[in-house]
């Protein structure tokens, strides 16, 4: 997948504004809120890497995120890019995050 047809550098993305994170147990949970209610039929469950790029979604754009997961992860910058558009664009796609930009 390449990053550029999905998010371009500058591209900001945030949660939606119907979704809360919590930590349970030590794991984080998105559940999306319909109605001042948990929908629990759709809770997604972040591994601890999309649970930290989940975090870093406060306004940075897409190269500010995968260069804080670079760091905090020792990782290359292609491995970042690849797994942070995989994870964003799944979000995307079920309207846990949006764009702003």
């Amino acid at each position: 997948m390449n990053a550029t047809l999905l998010f371009e550098g500058h591209t900001v993305l945030r949660p939606a504004p119907n979704v809360v994170c919590r930590r349970v147990g030590g794991e984080s949970i998105l559940v999306p809120i319909r109605q001042n209610v948990g929908n629990l039929d759709y809770v997604y469950t972040l591994s601890p890497v999309a649970a930290d790029v989940w975090a870093l979604l406060d306004g940075r754009p897409f190269d500010d995120v995968v260069d804080a997961i670079c760091e905090i992860y020792e990782v290359d910058r292609d491995t970042a890019i690849a797994d942070v558009t995989a994870l964003l664009a799944d979000l995307l796609d079920v309207a846990l995050v949006s764009r702003t930009d």
